[in-house]
């Protein structure tokens, strides 16, 4: 049987409802096209992240992975093995969904002063978190923090949240000591 080629494959299940496939459980492929496709993302800048996490689920998003981690044209994805380009987008998914979910599992307990004052609307999204990025390195331009590998943001969001939670605790043993 002869492979079809992203384009074939995107016609095809454009035109069938019949075409039923859990993207977020696809394997890394070895390869997409001609291009070798990396063994993990920890490479993934702070850019590469926002933009991935932005994208929805339409076609654009297998362009847009092929293009943004493997440096495809579209001719290259639509002329690429269509299991390969849907392994792979699938897979990227399911590591930025993974990234994400780390991120949304870093929070601070909240006292019930900080509650009343309205900390709960300080969620300024991902530019927040370039923002305190820059901040924190002392960065003035924004875009410089989207070069910046995303695991070494992460880190440091974890462990200033860690800090803070641990000043907290301190603060509270003070105060029941007086």
């Amino acid at each position: 049987m002869k492979r079809k080629t992203f384009f074939e494959w995107k016609v095809i299940a454009q035109a069938s409802k019949e075409i039923d496939f859990d993207i977020m459980k696809a394997m890394r492929p070895v390869m997409v096209g001609k291009r070798k496709v990396m063994e993990n993302l920890d490479d993934l800048t702070m850019g590469q992240m926002l933009t991935l996490s932005g994208c929805d689920d339409s076609w654009a998003l297998f362009y847009l992975v092929c293009h943004e981690l493997l440096g495809m044209d579209e001719q290259e994805v639509n002329e690429a093995d269509a299991a390969q380009v849907v392994l792979f987008v699938g897979w990227v998914s399911k590591q930025i969904d993974g990234y994400n979910k780390m991120l949304a599992r870093i929070h601070s307990t909240k006292t019930a002063e900080e509650i009343r004052a309205g900390v709960e609307k300080l969620d300024f999204g991902a530019f927040g978190l370039v923002d305190w990025y820059a901040k924190r390195m002392g960065i003035v331009n924004h875009d410089d923090v989207m070069s910046v590998p995303f695991l070494r943001v992460y880190q440091c969001l974890k462990m200033d949240v860690e800090r803070e939670e641990y000043e907290k605790r301190l603060a509270k043993i003070y105060r029941s000591n007086k």
